[in-house]
C-alpha cells in the first residue's frame, strides 16, 4: 500500500524475498498522494504538511463520476503507486485495491489499462463464495456483482484472475477455528481467502477497523492445527505468480 509512510521498507523487504508473492494495494482513500497531480482526489492536511488523501468510498465515488480530472488523477497515482514500488525492486504478480475500489467500473478499466502497460498479469476479482460467514448487505451484493463484471473484463483483456474468492463476508474473522471449518469447503479451482494478519501494538485504534482482529488473524494464519489440516486435505498453496504460470501451460 503505496501511500503509507512504511511503504518503502516493505516493498523493499518483499523486494528481498522474491517468491512471496506480492501485489500492488491501489489506494485512493487514505495516505499521502505519490502523483504531484492529485488535486481533486486530495484535501490539504494543514500545517505546511503534504495533501493527503482521506475520503469514504462514497466520496470518492461521487468525484469520479462528476469529473473527467479526478478520474485521470486517479489514473496518475495509481501509476505512480506502481512505478514506485517497481522502482524499489518489487515485481508485482498483480494488482488489487485499498477498500476494493478497482471494482467501480470506472477504475476497473484504469487498474486494467495499467496491468497491460506495466506487464502485471493478473488482477484480484473478489467474487466472493459462500463459505463459513454469509453476508448481504446493499454494499457487499454491489461489489460482488461489479467482481462478475470486472471478471468478464479481465478475460477479454487476456488478464489472469481466480477462479474463486472468499474473504468479504469473514474479514476479521479468520480465527482458528475458522479456518478449520471452512478447509473441508473449499470450491475447485484455484482461489483466493483474503485475510488481515498482524500485530496490533502501536497501531491506532483509529487508524483501521481492524485491530485485535488483525491479532486473531495472524494467530489463525501461523496455527499449527490450520496448517497440519492443509497438509492432511493434500490443498496446494500458492500465489498469483502461480496462477499465471498455470494459465501459460498449454
Amino acid at each position: 500500500m503505496c501511500t503509507m509512510p512504511d511503504a518503502a521498507r516493505a516493498a523493499s523487504l518483499a523486494a528481498a524475498v522474491p517468491n512471496l508473492g506480492v501485489g500492488i494495494h491501489l489506494c485512493l482513500t487514505q495516505g499521502t498522494p505519490l502523483s504531484k497531480m492529485v488535486r481533486v482526489l486530495a484535501k490539504p492536511s494543514g500545517m505546511g504538511l503534504p495533501s493527503v488523501l482521506d475520503q469514504s468510498v462514497p466520496q470518492l465515488i461521487r468525484k469520479l463520476q462528476f469529473s473527467k480530472e479526478a478520474r485521470n488523477e486517479a489514473r496518475c497515482e495509481w501509476r505512480a503507486q506502481i512505478e514506485f514500488a517497481m522502482g524499489l525492486g518489487l515485481k508485482p504478480t498483480h494488482l488489487d485495491s485499498h477498500k476494493h475500489i478497482h471494482h467501480w467500473p470506472v477504475l476497473q478499466d484504469i487498474a486494467i489499462e495499467l496491468a497491460r502497460e506495466y506487464n502485471i498479469p493478473a488482477i484480484r476479482c473478489a467474487r466472493e463464495t459462500r463459505l463459513g460467514i454469509i453476508r448481504s448487505g446493499l454494499g457487499y451484493r454491489l461489489l460482488v456483482t461489479l467482481a462478475y463484471q470486472l471478471a468478464k473484463k479481465l478475460a477479454r483483456a487476456g488478464l489472469q484472475t481466480t477462479d474463486w474468492f472468499y474473504g468479504l463476508a469473514a474479514t476479521g474473522a479468520f480465527s482458528e477455528q475458522h479456518w478449520l471449518a471452512i478447509l473441508d469447503r473449499l470450491p475447485s479451482g484455484k482461489g483466493e481467502i483474503m485475510i488481515h494478519p498482524g500485530q496490533a501494538e502501536g497501531l491506532p485504534a483509529n487508524s483501521t477497523r481492524l485491530v485485535a482482529e488483525r491479532e486473531i488473524e495472524w494467530q489463525g494464519a501461523t496455527s499449527r492445527a490450520v496448517r497440519q489440516g492443509i497438509t492432511d486435505r493434500k490443498i496446494p498453496l500458492g500465489t498469483f505468480a502461480g496462477l499465471v504460470s498455470m494459465a501459460s501451460v498449454p
